[in-house]
């Protein structure tokens, strides 16, 4: 699967269970991991780890938990047993949902069903964290990241050579910021291909 069927995957739950569900909440993604919360009670959440394969969807997703519960690694022991082709991480998540909600007597949320669904072909929605995006092949974005870097090619920056042959303060702080700015401009494809 590309990274950008895994985005469009990630963005679809991001949509359904979003930080402010009553449930289930995906509270952060990256394309290789997403961290989650399962609202036992007002005052129980537990806190859902996962992490993506660059393999995915042929390995499985790796899910764990900071927990001793028996209970809790047997439900997450059971999604080794969802096997269900390009949409394995949705069918995985609605299966722990389900079984976590089995496991502390809870209803079923509805929400729940929506895993069912198809992908949708455009834009999910407004994503908070990751800017909203088309989903686009990974061609395209390799072409808007050239499009970026060519629009920095118009600054010209005129060097100093420090006195002493040191960097001075304001040499690391362009550095710095000139990094930063790099990785806003290209998104965490930055740190995909690391």
């Amino acid at each position: 699967m590309s990274v950008s069927g895994l985005k469009a995957e990630l963005k679809f739950l991001e949509s359904i269970f979003d930080p402010n569900h009553e449930r289930f909440r995906i509270i952060d993604w990256k394309p290789d991991e997403l961290s989650c919360q399962f609202n036992v009670t007002g005052e129980k959440l537990l806190i859902i780890h996962c992490n993506i394969t660059e393999s995915y969807p042929s390995t499985p997703p790796i899910w764990f938990v900071d927990s001793d519960d028996p209970s809790l690694a047997q439900v997450l022991e059971r999604l080794e047993d969802v096997r269900k082709g390009s949409t394995l991480l949705l069918q995985q998540l609605k299966k722990l949902i389900c079984d976590l909600c089995r496991l502390y007597n809870l209803p079923q949320h509805p929400d729940v069903e929506m895993l069912d669904q198809p992908l949708p072909a455009g834009p999910v929605g407004q994503d908070r964290k990751h800017g909203t995006e088309e989903v686009t092949s990974e061609e395209e974005e390799e072409e808007e990241m050239g499009e970026d870097i060519e629009d920095l090619d118009h600054y010209d920056m005129k060097e100093e050579e420090p006195v002493d042959g040191k960097k001075s303060e304001d040499d690391v702080l362009l550095l710095l910021s000139s990094d930063y700015f790099c990785e806003r401009q290209m998104g965490r494809s930055f740190e995909k291909e690391n």
